[in-house]
């Protein structure tokens, strides 16, 4: 099953991800092969852009003076697609990993869909390394209901002429191209949040984010990020303990 003249664009935001990076791209290669990606990096001090490079995505860098900034993210994810006529639009953090192929998306295109409806899910990674070595991220079964990972992000260009994401993307407030209807899938997707993948990879990016979220933190926003490692290491075991097997199609 086809659509007609349909191409899919993966928006993906980055900072510092040279770890997660290949494993994200390789997913999203593996499920939606023919779609273009482009990351968006907010000026990695690691090699993020030219590992994104060397997997052939294009790279456009923004700048938010080295801090974490919801606000410039939030209107990335609404003004970033504008210019992209048609097609499957996914609006994407890196850890995000929405389970959808090409089939998947014809099949919503032929029933007039304009939004994926998805539930988020924190993958429970047992890896002892920062830098996920020892594990097979791709073969992670593991997971943990996480209700604010269920985000809209997917949606049909051609139907949609306004997202109007929140701050995070977790909400929004769509509006159909001329005042069109805007049509959830009734098919739920799962998006596997790949955050909580062993205690050393879920220390370092707790502390990294705190890290650039004085300012955020200020207004009100990111207090879920935190520096006290017992209670980060606690957070860790309590999820490992609480996860079951997701039952997610073998694509």
């Amino acid at each position: 099953m086809s659509s007609p003249n349909i191409h899919n664009h993966i928006f993906i935001l980055c900072y510092n991800e040279s770890v997660l990076l290949p494993h994200t791209v390789a997913h999203y290669r593996r499920y939606l092969p023919s779609a273009h990606i482009t990351i968006y990096d907010n000026e990695s001090t690691d090699n993020s852009a030219a590992i994104a490079r060397s997997l052939g995505c294009d790279v456009i860098a923004f700048s938010s003076e080295n801090i974490l900034n919801d606000y410039i993210n939030q209107s990335i994810r609404n003004q970033c697609w504008l210019d992209t006529a048609s097609g499957w639009i996914l609006m994407l953090d890196m850890d995000e990993w929405l389970c959808v192929t090409e089939s998947d998306l014809a099949r919503e295109y032929a029933l007039s869909t304009t939004i994926l409806s998805v539930k988020g899910v924190n993958m429970i990674g047992e890896s002892q390394t920062e830098d996920l070595a020892d594990i097979d991220l791709h073969a992670i079964r593991k997971g943990v209901d996480h209700d604010p990972e269920s985000k809209p992000l997917c949606f049909l260009r051609d139907r949609i002429a306004k997202m109007d994401y929140s701050r995070g993307g977790h909400s929004c407030e769509p509006v159909g191209i001329c005042g069109g209807p805007v049509r959830y899938s009734e098919c739920v997707y799962i998006n596997k949040h790949m955050d909580i993948l062993g205690p050393p990879f879920f220390i370092k990016k707790m502390l990294t984010r705190h890290a650039r979220a004085h300012v955020m933190r200020e207004r009100g926003m990111a207090g879920h990020y935190i520096t006290d490692i017992d209670e980060i290491t606690r957070k860790y075991y309590d999820n490992l303990t609480k996860a079951r097997i997701i039952d997610i199609l073998d694509y």
